[in-house]
């Protein structure tokens, strides 16, 4: 295992590790916007592969992908709590992608950020099973952090990059040595003690009443038409704007009110997800929020034809 600096760094070095400037990475579509950001500093070119709510990456569309394109050195997934949708992937949609990887020769790069936030009820008394646990010849590079879960100033992560491993080491020790070690220590003492658990259960309890209560706020102040999932877990929810309204025209206005939301074209590289917001559920509803929500959903409306 090679400890890192959040996750973003373990997804640099796994890119760096597999892929050169100008090869071909499939993505999640929508996907979370600071990958776009990660693959366009390295000069790889994303290759976006539509994306269900419910259950993740469409497997027929990245086969169809593969066979297409000769050139995609691995695929990035976050398989619980998808960035923005919030969809988590059934265990055989998970297995079923690891075998097209392995098959094809594709590193498969999975981003497992959040499974500590699906609900309770989603997640039953088992732990979710990552896909690394199917992989049996180390082509599954493994990313995981504590940013989202324990504390976000931490930047404490880590990967197993597997038949990559070696290369990974090499590319961690020369860009930015070893982390220190005394955040590790305090973490894993944490983690090791019960005050761990108890803190996820409170944690993701927490977040189920943020989600009503911005769902609901959501469904009483924006116009008809508005369209919203609530996920199984997370921080957020993808909301879809009433006639194809754009997402930029909302966030410049909102803006101009400090109230800050993320428009969907910072998603995707095209312009097909213009008409969404991801809008944060990480903060507890109080009066302040809640005239936020009511503005934005004004400002929504205003802007409509």
């Amino acid at each position: 295992m090679q400890i890192t600096n959040g996750c973003i760094e373990a997804l640099n070095l796994a890119l760096r590790a597999v892929a050169q400037p100008g090869d071909t990475i499939a993505v999640e579509s929508p996907t979370f916007y600071g990958l776009l950001q990660v693959l366009e500093s390295l000069g790889l070119r994303a290759l976006e592969i539509p994306t269900s709510p419910q259950t993740g990456i469409s497997i027929d569309a990245l086969e169809l992908a593969i066979q297409t394109y000769d050139n995609i050195k691995a695929v990035v997934v976050v398989p619980h709590l998808q960035n923005p949708l919030g969809s988590i992937m059934p265990d055989a949609h998970k297995q079923r992608l690891v075998q097209l990887c392995e098959t094809s020769a594709i590193t498969l790069i999975e981003d497992d950020t959040y499974s500590e936030l699906v609900s309770e009820t989603k997640r039953g008394d088992a732990p979710l099973r990552a896909m690394k646990s199917w992989d049996t010849t180390g082509n599954v590079i493994y990313c995981a952090s504590l940013h989202k879960i324990l504390a976000p100033g931490l930047r404490l992560g880590w990967m197993t990059a597997g038949r990559w491993q070696a290369r990974v080491e090499m590319l961690k020790f020369s860009q930015t040595r070893s982390n220190e070690e005394l955040s590790q220590r305090a973490a894993a003492d944490y983690i090791a003690s019960p005050a761990y658990d108890r803190h996820l259960r409170r944690l993701r309890s927490t977040l189920l009443v943020q989600r009503q209560q911005t769902a609901e706020a959501i469904a009483s102040h924006f116009p008809a038409g508005t369209r919203l999932t609530v996920p199984d877990g997370g921080l957020s929810l993808w909301v879809e704007l009433p006639q194809q309204l754009s997402s930029k025209q909302v966030f410049d206005a909102a803006l101009q009110e400090q109230i800050l939301v993320s428009p969907g074209l910072m998603f995707s590289n095209s312009l097909r997800f213009d008409p969404f917001l991801r809008i944060s559920c990480g903060w507890p509803v109080d009066k302040e929020v809640e005239h936020a929500l009511r503005r934005l959903g004004q400002i929504v409306r205003s802007l409509l034809p």
